[in-house]
């Protein structure tokens, strides 16, 4: 048994089918994959294959992530226009970046967005878009999508009914000693309330770190981010 996913736009299918973005083919045997894969490589001589339930998701998931995208770049419309700024102008100039916009730099599933960027510009849009009156639900709800995440992260903690848990990396991310809203402060604060052990290792923390300024940074945006939006 296979499943082959399509991807052809409405419209320019043939154009499609004679040059795919990806060929997809999930198969349960090396067999039905052979063949199938034969059948395409008069179009795609490397086509993707994989397991049928990952040609399934990938099916929803590339058509939710379009809808997605048209409808960001609607909020951006939304928001631009009482603003007098040129909601094309904006985004002809965001999709110029290949290396971060359109990428797949951002898109692994892994924990909560933190930092000293996203969620203050996050919020920043949001109030932005109050102020002017404009609703814009999507990006409303990304730091309450955030919020869940991290909530989760302390529910799977919690049903593993540990009393000593191990932190692989406290900065928001690896690399960096930034601890500007980092998510994982939440998940030990959390765990620290109910009596769990936390302990820590992030290579990039040393005794020399400066933490004095972010740490009263951390506070201020914790209170902000998190707690407020519970």
């Amino acid at each position: 048994m296979c499943f082959n996913p399509e991807f052809l736009r409405e419209g320019v299918a043939v154009e499609d089918f004679y040059a795919p973005p990806k060929t997809v083919i999930g198969a349960n045997d090396d067999r039905s994959a052979l063949i199938m894969t034969r059948i395409f490589e008069a179009v795609d001589e490397a086509p993707i294959v994989t397991s049928i339930e990952t040609a399934e998701m990938v099916k929803y998931v590339d058509n939710v992530w379009h809808a997605t995208k048209v409808c960001f770049a609607n909020e951006v419309g939304r928001l631009c226009k009482p603003l007098g700024v040129d909601s094309h102008d904006v985004m002809d100039v965001f999709v110029q970046d290949t290396k971060l916009n359109l990428s797949s730099y951002y898109l692994k599933p892994g924990f909560a967005f933190g930092g000293s960027c996203l969620p203050k510009e996050v919020r920043a849009v949001a109030h932005i878009a109050k102020e002017a009156g404009v609703s814009l639900p999507m990006i409303e709800s990304l730091g309450v999508s955030n919020t869940t995440h991290i909530a989760r992260a302390i529910e799977m903690v919690r049903e593993t009914g540990a009393k000593t848990v191990g932190v692989l990396g406290l900065a928001f991310k690896p690399g960096t000693d930034d601890l500007r809203e980092s998510p994982i402060l939440e998940v030990i604060a959390a765990l620290n309330g109910e009596g769990v052990k936390v302990v820590v290792h992030d290579p990039a923390i040393t005794p020399e770190t400066p933490l004095a300024g972010q740490l009263a940074y951390v506070r201020h945006g914790s209170d902000i981010y998190f707690h407020r939006q519970l």
